[in-house]
């Protein structure tokens, strides 16, 4: 039968990291290194011994081999005759128990070696060892990561020329992905959503129009348009990354997608869907999504530090953040930008609630007087609670059972200044004239 292989050399490996027997008061990185220096100084001690070990193993075997020459040459001449003198000076049992000691002490230091190199632990410095070395340069560049690198893919214009005629960009859209990149930016300002700069002026293009563009603005929407591109390409993708919970799911979907998540669009799509969620009433999702952002930033940062593409330091880096320190670290950075994406969600609501009413004020400002030369939005605002609130209901039952509940007297002249101003267009202005009920005659237009 053929003789298996001897599988247990590899039964003792030993690893310098192993914190199996690491107490807690001791530093790791110290006990690491002492654990490794007394590995070496140990294995230099054997080494030595197994040196000195072969060196009289040498000796001995050369003497050996001139015992051996000399007992065959008496052995082949035991049929001739004598003519030597010297020969029966020889003591053959002499060189034959000489020889059995030196085979004994070879054979002894042989068995020392053979146990100190089976007893001795497999490591980092002796497991393997390179048998040949080669380095391959990949001639074709990897896809760059920068915002600035993504040119738009045409499905932005594309998307909005179903909605706008002659295949026109709408400045509306335009401003509305200038406000949603400026939600984020006032807090974080080491963010990678640096590329996309807000404004409050927008482009507007159109075949027949020959005015000139002005190079900060097209650039500016070459940028808005590359970050919309990108989001739409590759959206169901990134809300499937920020929708994991699993660490270890995390990382084999972050390497298998490194290209698009590590890329600047996508950490700034993470940053804002996490004022949105936050803004929409989601916290516990806002807080996932956090910290899913915060894995894109911290391996951003690490290739960064170790001057490598981040795709590179995936692997490297949830393999660090197994480490108790590091893995503190990063929880405590997830808390803090929880805080900020809280404090700016508060923030932009006041904002929002500002911009609403400046924008109601001057569509109240520039709206149309009614056919009596009052303004709809201010004959609103005086109105009493339950007819504006009828009146902004569009009920009309509602706004009857208001007015029949008025003394005559006060209906009218409300619902006088309401047909001056274009809140309401009665059948016969006649009615304001005798004394009966102004609400049977009530017919809403543009409440």
């Amino acid at each position: 039968m053929a003789r298996t292989f001897d599988y247990s050399k590899w039964d003792n490996i030993e690893l310098s990291d192993d914190e199996s027997d690491l107490h807690p008061n001791i530093d790791k990185e110290s006990w690491f290194r002492m654990k490794h220096r007394a590995r070496v100084e140990r294995e230099e001690k054997e080494d030595q011994e197994i040196k000195e070990l072969e060196r009289k193993n040498d000796e001995n075997n050369n003497r050996l081999k001139i015992i051996n020459a000399r007992l065959n040459g008496i052995s082949n001449n035991n049929n001739k005759t004598k003519n030597d003198d010297d020969e029966e000076y020889e003591d053959v049992d002499a060189l034959k128990a000489e020889a059995k000691e030196l085979e004994g002490l070879i054979n002894t230091r042989n068995k020392r070696i053979s146990e100190i190199r089976k007893k001795r632990s497999w490591n980092i410095d002796n497991i393997c060892k390179v048998s040949e070395e080669k380095t391959i340069v990949n001639k074709a560049e990897a896809q760059s990561l920068k915002a600035s690198s993504f040119k738009p893919t045409g499905i932005t214009e594309s998307t909005l020329a179903e909605k706008v005629s002659n295949t026109k960009i709408s400045d509306n859209n335009i401003k509305e992905t200038n406000k949603k990149s400026e939600n984020i930016k006032e807090d974080v300002p080491n963010t990678v959503f640096n590329s996309v700069e807000s404004s409050t002026t927008s482009t507007s293009t159109s075949s027949s129009s020959t005015t000139k563009v002005s190079k900060a603005a097209t650039k500016e929407r070459l940028q808005v348009l590359s970050y919309n591109d990108y989001v739409l390409t590759y959206e169901d993708i990134l809300e499937k990354y920020s929708e994991i919970n699993d660490f270890e799911e995390t990382k084999e979907y972050l390497f298998k997608h490194c290209d698009v998540l590590l890329h600047e669009h996508a950490q700034s799509y993470m940053l804002l869907s996490c004022l949105e969620d936050e803004m929409n009433g989601k916290r516990e999702r806002m807080k996932l999504v956090c910290r899913q952002s915060q894995i894109l930033s911290h391996i951003t940062e690490l290739g960064t530090s170790m001057r490598r593409d981040p795709r590179d330091v995936v692997l490297p880096f949830f393999i660090r953040i197994q480490e108790k320190e590091y893995f503190t670290a990063f929880i405590s950075a997830i808390n803090d930008f929880i805080q900020k994406i809280i404090e700016r969600a508060v923030v932009k609501r006041k904002e929002m609630d500002k911009e609403r009413e400046l924008e109601d004020e001057e569509m109240q400002s520039n709206a149309p007087l009614g056919p009596g030369g009052l303004n709809p939005f201010e004959v609103l605002k005086q109105l009493p609670e339950e007819l504006k609130n009828a009146f902004q209901s569009q009920d009309l039952k509602q706004l009857q059972d208001v007015l029949a509940s008025m003394e005559p007297s006060e209906a009218k002249k409300w619902m006088k200044m309401c047909v001056d101003s274009g809140l309401w267009v009665p059948k016969d202005e006649s009615i304001f004239e005798d004394e009966g009920n102004v609400y049977e005659d009530v017919v809403v237009e543009d409440a």
